[in-house]
């Protein structure tokens, strides 16, 4: 276990600091005013300069082209369809304005192609990171607070739905078709409207492609369904393949996940630079294996930013507590909450002393945040995430498996398996295109190698279980529990029937009490309601059970709010390059 002095790891200079005295910790934060109506940026260790980076990095997202998502109008109105107006409705964060990185004023997160066009559309436009992972809260006297690297609260169901219904209209609606094609100058018109026609019927695809029976909601998605897809039913070209992608859950946080040893919510990807190649194919990025010729796959993924990105999020604290626009923590309450969280959360969790795994297991002795993977049937919470990816059945393809591996007797392997050998594919193929080899190579991969190996460490499989990250900065990102069921800490301390049943997601207003936003349906103004949605935990998928510790015993409300107060403050690894 690491002491609260710190460490300095193998991988390079990365200290670890443990909590400073509360007094301390609480007294020394120091929060600058925004401008007006923009978002206070908190310090998690970013410059302006690097936020906007992050923000507008392509990693190779490919969604549609990008003149035309610019001349495109909402399905009902002759506004823009990226209007800042209707892009908070579908949840994700309008810019401030244009800048060098972004100079059409794009919402975060969404970003034009950096690679030259190939014929009369343009450049494309698709995701990015921070589309998912950045997020405003509002305080009681209505500023807004940025957290970067947060759980965004984008509708990716409802942004699919209304680009579609918006291109069909287009099609159907002669003056509307009218204005969009006058927008593409550099376009001849006798190509427009083709263009438009296999572009609508593209998003079509997709739009079907993401329905589920019970809709995801705001801030959730189900990242590995739609990965899935995308590399076993549609890059394969095996239509069978297909599952519906039914198991959302919410976006994770994104500070000290490049020092940790399993990420995502189950585990599985052991190394950063598969694990972000494998979201940019989940996230219309494109995967072509060459009709069978593995040697010659590739992707439209951009793994040399890839790695940048990943190097940036190395750098990114928890955001502090800022207290002179949420309120002061009361030091005495949140000492004593120190001491319950030390009982009763950090065996798994870890915090203030960071646990790191083994020097011997990494080459260099380099070393990692220990991450708990908790048994489903230890902590109970609704498994059908972790279920889902560990029963999945695929045709192969191209692929061959290790005779070992699982198969079922018609031949078909474990999807999950179909998916790590296909980005490893395209994977070794990119670096090797780039002459990327001996160290160069092992750092792209985040240095994730056993001693005197050559093939990057794998991540976690069985028993199905879910991550128990650190907590430092979980105050900003709620709801809470893997699939986003509960909405505030003080709910997912209380017994499992005394947890909000129905509640609604999307607002931003903040509760600094409960910790978590504001979520009962008459407690959101009426203008603002049409940007949440239902969330109902007796749906598939939805479960709020689980997570009932401490086991076979209640904590008083006194004991919920005194480790809230802790959580306000509690310090994470302050890693240092």
């Amino acid at each position: 276990m690491l002491g609260r002095k710190g460490l300095i790891l193998g991988a390079g200079v990365i200290v670890f600091l443990g909590l400073a005295a509360l007094t301390d910790v609480i007294m020394s934060r120091n929060d600058a005013p925004a401008e007006p109506g923009k978002a206070q940026a908190l310090d998690q260790g970013w410059s302006k300069e690097l936020r906007e980076k992050f923000y507008f990095t392509s990693q190779g997202s490919q969604l549609m082209p990008y003149a035309m998502l610019r001349a495109l109008e909402q399905p009902l109105s002759d506004k823009p369809f990226l209007d800042p107006a209707q892009v908070a409705e579908m949840g994700f964060l309008p810019a401030d304005g244009p800048s060098a990185l972004n100079p059409d004023g794009l919402p975060i997160g969404f970003v034009k192609d950096p690679r030259p066009a190939t014929g009369a559309l343009g450049p494309m436009v698709g995701l990015t990171c921070a589309a998912c992972h950045t997020a405003d809260i509002e305080a009681k006297n209505g500023a807004l607070i940025r957290i970067d690297g947060g759980a965004s609260q984008g509708d990716y169901q409802l942004l699919m739905a209304r680009l579609s219904k918006a291109l069909d209209i287009t099609l159907a609606d002669p003056a509307k078709f009218q204005r969009f094609a006058a927008r593409l100058v550099a376009m001849d018109p006798k190509t427009v409207r083709p263009a438009l026609e296999a572009l609508a019927t593209e998003i079509r695809r997709l739009e079907a492609a993401s329905w589920t029976p019970v809709p995801y909601g705001r801030g959730r998605l189900d990242a590995f369904g739609h990965i899935l897809n995308a590399v076993a039913a549609t890059a394969i070209n095996e239509p069978a393949n297909y599952r519906i992608p039914d198991a959302p859950v919410s976006y994770p946080f994104l500070w000290t996940t490049p020092w940790q040893r399993y990420v995502q919510w189950n585990g599985v990807a052991g190394n950063p630079l598969g694990r972000n190649l494998g979201e940019v194919l989940g996230v219309f990025g494109h995967a072509d294996f060459a009709n069978g010729n593995l040697a010659a796959a590739s992707s439209t993924a951009l793994g040399e930013n890839l790695v940048a990105l990943e190097a940036w999020v190395s750098g990114l604290k928890p955001p502090p507590w800022p207290e002179k626009v949420l309120g002061k923590v009361d030091a005495a309450k949140a000492k004593r909450g120190a001491e319950l969280f030390k009982a009763n959360c950090a065996g798994c969790h870890g915090g203030p002393d960071y646990r790191l795994t083994p020097a011997a297991e990494t080459e260099g002795g380099r070393q990692w945040l220990a991450v708990s993977m908790v048994d489903v049937n230890t902590v109970k919470t609704d498994p059908k995430m972790a279920m889902n990816f560990i029963t999945r059945y695929a045709k192969p393809g191209p692929f061959t498996l290790p005779p070992t591996a699982p198969r079922l007797p018609d031949g078909q392997v474990l999807a999950g398996s179909l998916l790590l050998a296909a980005v490893s594919t395209i994977t070794e193929n990119d670096l090797r295109a780039r002459g990327i080899t001996g160290d160069a190579r092992k750092a792209a991969y985040g240095w994730r190698f056993a001693p005197g190996s050559n093939t990057p460490q794998s991540g976690w499989l069985l028993p199905p279980s879910y991550k128990a990250g650190p907590l430092a900065g979980v105050w900003a990102t709620g709801p809470f529990l893997h699939n986003g069921s509960v909405p505030t800490i003080y709910d997912l301390l209380s017994p499992e029937e005394e947890r909000p049943a129905v509640f609604y997601v999307g607002s931003k207003r903040f509760d600094a009490e409960k910790l978590g936003f504001v979520s009962s349906y008459d407690s959101i103004p009426e203008a603002e309601r049409v940007r949440v949605s239902r969330f109902d935990t007796s749906l598939p998928g939805n479960s709020n059970r689980g997570h009932a510790f401490p086991t076979g015993a209640k904590l008083p409300p006194e004991d919920r709010t005194a480790i809230i107060e802790y959580l306000k403050v509690l310090e994470g690894p302050d890693v240092r390059h």
